[in-house]
């Protein structure tokens, strides 16, 4: 059978961001609600029949009753065959998690929430001849991948597809050097002969192409920029499937906020011009800045650097600003200005300009200047 899915995870919903002023924070909470009935809505443009969250729908398992039933309000949009929801390592299900009584009891017969060892037959309940294999989390942190009960089936159940969906570490892909978040192999996954696995866990997309053919294993990423360490725009997967099980798969660009943890140099004019062109744009009042500034520049340029911050500030969602690296370039008429002519400051200072010793002159400057100020 021919088959259209989109492919999320890790949506994190109830994300408290509290390293975040208050300003900020409560739009980076919202943004999470919206990415996912931005999926939904794409799911049902692209005429998706199922939608797939790969886990770490929510980001913990004391989620507020509102925000729950708010989640499955946005999943009931879902025009399409049903919805798949499995517990992720954030979000897991160990048989004792309020979130997913109280989830399970709120869903239509759309929403599927698959939090047991088991081969979920589609057809007996959606109209969709497609048996799905899960791997879920019953905890937070496990060394051993929930991939075995799969592994120990001793033939797979007659379906026109088979679908895999786990959620953890995946081998060159996740920061997992110590392999404690249900760590895979891609060999492990190819050696289980279903026809495609859908992955969550790691806030990245795999494969990292933006359309891809003939690929049996995808990891959403999360949909939703969520820290300076999360320097894409938000992820998900559209994935195709013929009759004849050809895969195809297109990445989409799902976030509304960027973030972005960078170091600019200014140097003169031109650098800060460039700056101001590189960040105060279109989509400034969609990124968060944490900067750090580097440079030795001018007494005008250094003077103009709080009207550079105020812009920034007033124009972007949030910016973070380090300028300890950022310092007055020291010449002639600085030294001028600032000492005695004829004095021991004066002509050693004057002595290095002439060497052309920058390094030397600016380390002399800012210890005279530190003397001066004890």
């Amino acid at each position: 059978m021919a088959l259209k899915i989109l492919h999320t995870s890790d949506v994190h919903i109830g994300m408290k961001f509290n390293g975040y002023p208050e300003f900020i924070r409560g739009e980076l909470v919202e943004a999470r609600f919206k990415a996912l009935a931005n999926l939904i809505q794409t799911a049902n443009e692209k005429e998706c029949r199922l939608f797939v969250i790969a886990g770490d729908l929510f980001d913990k398992t004391t989620i507020a009753k509102k925000d729950a039933e708010r989640v499955i309000n946005i999943l009931e949009d879902f025009a399409g065959d049903c919805v798949l929801v499995m517990p992720g390592n954030h979000d897991y299900d160990n048989g004792m998690i309020e979130l997913w009584d109280l989830f399970t009891r709120k869903l239509s017969d759309k929403i599927v929430v698959l939090n047991e060892n088991k081969v979920y037959q589609l057809a007996q309940t959606h109209d969709l001849d497609v048996a799905i294999y899960p791997a879920p989390c019953n905890k937070k942190i496990s060394k051993a991948n929930n991939l075995g009960w799969i592994n120990e089936l001793h033939e797979l159940p007659t379906a026109a597809l088979h679908i895999g969906i786990a959620h953890g570490a995946l081998e060159g892909l996740s920061p997992d050097l110590k392999q404690d978040y249900f760590y895979m192999q891609v060999s492990e996954l190819e050696h289980i002969p279903v026809d495609l696995w859908l992955l969550g866990h790691t806030h990245v997309p795999y494969p990292d192409l933006e359309l891809v053919k003939g690929h049996k294993i995808y990891n959403a990423g999360t949909p939703e920029p969520d820290g300076m360490d999360c320097s894409h725009v938000g992820h998900a997967w559209l994935i195709e499937i013929d009759e004849q099980k050809n895969v195809q798969a297109q990445r989409l660009a799902t976030g509304y906020y960027r973030f972005i943890d960078t170091e600019e140099i200014i140097t003169d004019w031109d650098s800060l011009d460039r700056l101001k062109q590189k960040y105060l744009n279109e989509t400034a009042t969609q990124t968060l800045l944490r900067l750090s500034i580097k440079g030795r520049v001018d007494r005008e340029l250094f003077n103009q650097k709080q009207a550079l911050y105020q812009e920034l500030e007033q124009s972007l969602a949030y910016v973070l600003i380090d300028d300890s690296g950022l310092g007055l370039k020291i010449t002639a008429d600085v030294i001028d200005q600032e000492f005695t002519a004829g004095s021991l400051p004066h002509q050693l200072f004057m002595e290095l300009i002439a060497q052309n010793d920058e390094e030397a002159l600016q380390v002399a400057y800012e210890l005279v200047r530190e003397v001066k100020a004890g």
